[in-house]
């Protein structure tokens, strides 16, 4: 008995600690919201993506946006920010703004897939 219990224990720790490592960040979940969306169209429609229960609001993912500009604080006054950003942080928020156009259906990459659609 006193075995079983504590191979329980020790499952139920385990289960936990791989639920926490496998819980995406607000940026990866827009990210995600947008490249779902995007396939949704390109694979079944418009009608399809519009209906796709997203998991962040836009707001959720301009806060995200803030995130990174904020990292490189007054460098970016009067600025485009990825003017002053390392090539990794401006592939970030490139991919965050193409995803928040896609959680509003517009930017090209959702436009396109629409678009180009076929039953």
């Amino acid at each position: 008995m006193k075995l079983t219990l504590q191979a329980l224990f020790v499952a139920a720790v385990a289960a936990f600690t791989l639920n926490v490592q496998a819980a995406e960040s607000k940026y990866d979940q827009c990210v995600a919201d947008g490249d779902t969306i995007v396939k949704l169209a390109r694979e079944k429609g418009a009608t399809a993506a519009r209906a796709y229960e997203q998991k962040t609001t836009v707001g959720e993912c301009f806060a995200e946006l803030s995130k990174i500009e904020a990292t490189y604080g007054e460098k970016t006054l009067g600025l485009n920010p990825s003017y002053v950003m390392t090539p990794e942080d401006r592939a970030k928020w490139a991919k965050l703004f193409d995803s928040i156009d896609a959680k509003q259906y517009r930017g090209t990459p959702y436009l396109q897939a629409a678009y180009y659609f076929s039953k």
